[in-house]
């Protein structure tokens, strides 16, 4: 619960999709989807962040919500499902941080996030970069390939609630450039989607951690500002935003 009585009907969702495929194509014997990387990553990000919050007592003046997502492997199903019927007013939702898929492989200079040109929550995440020490860069395969309209944020922004999908950066600490891009690329080919997306050996938390922190910082910037991020006017979720606030 937030520390303001007069924010505290509103709140900021941390959010991450548990789902999966299933069982899928065998491959080398096995045919369970466990989708370690994506996105029982994010979940457990998620997750370690409630205990964080909780743990610390540290409150911001809004709420926090912590939502675990289900179906959106078949099409968004349960953030759709929660934009749609939504537990409290669309009004009170201040923001969306979604983790889908986190930084299993080294620790970087940088950090990324779909939607930071979309709102005034891209300022928050600058903010919250400088402060843990890393530069914001932006990841242009992702913004080719629509990322931003692919996972649980996208429902809620469709009506109105800024949102912003935390991605890896892409400049690894300890190893030589162009590396972090060959892990991603590799995992894309050879991982994702299929059986082989499982808990390997050498994953490293140190990436996941640090997201995890430029997560809770914006959080709390988010939480405890005297008023909610807007839609940049050039967004095209702009009057969806306006038309939430009315209501």
């Amino acid at each position: 619960p937030g520390s303001e009585s007069a924010l505290r009907h509103q709140s900021v969702l941390i959010t991450a999709h548990y789902d999966h495929l299933g069982i899928g194509q065998p491959a080398g014997g096995d045919s369970i989807m466990n989708g370690a990387v994506d996105n029982a990553s994010g979940t457990a990000a998620m997750l370690g962040m409630a205990d964080a919050f909780t743990r610390s007592g540290v409150r911001p003046r809004r709420s926090l919500v912590f939502v675990a997502f289900t179906g959106e492997e078949q099409g968004l199903l349960g953030s759709k499902a929660f934009a749609q019927r939504p537990p409290q007013p669309l009004a009170s939702y201040a923001a969306l941080l979604n983790i889908d898929v986190t930084n299993l492989y080294s620790a970087t200079r940088d950090v990324a996030a779909l939607g930071t040109d979309q709102s005034t929550l891209g300022r928050f995440f600058d903010a919250a970069a400088r402060a843990e020490g890393l530069r914001v860069s932006t990841d242009s395969g992702a913004l080719i390939r629509g990322s931003y309209f692919r996972s649980d944020h996208f429902p809620l922004a469709r009506v109105g609630v800024p949102g912003l999908s935390w991605e890896s950066g892409e400049d690894a600490v300890a190893h030589p450039a162009g590396w972090m891009r060959e892990q991603l690329d590799t995992y894309n080919r050879d991982r994702y989607h299929q059986p082989a997306d499982e808990l390997l050996p050498w994953y490293v938390m140190g990436g996941t951690l640090q997201q995890a922190r430029v997560l809770m910082r914006v959080a709390l910037a988010v939480g405890n500002a005297a008023a909610q991020p807007t839609w940049n006017a050039s967004s095209e979720f702009r009057a969806a935003g306006e038309e939430r606030l009315r209501h």
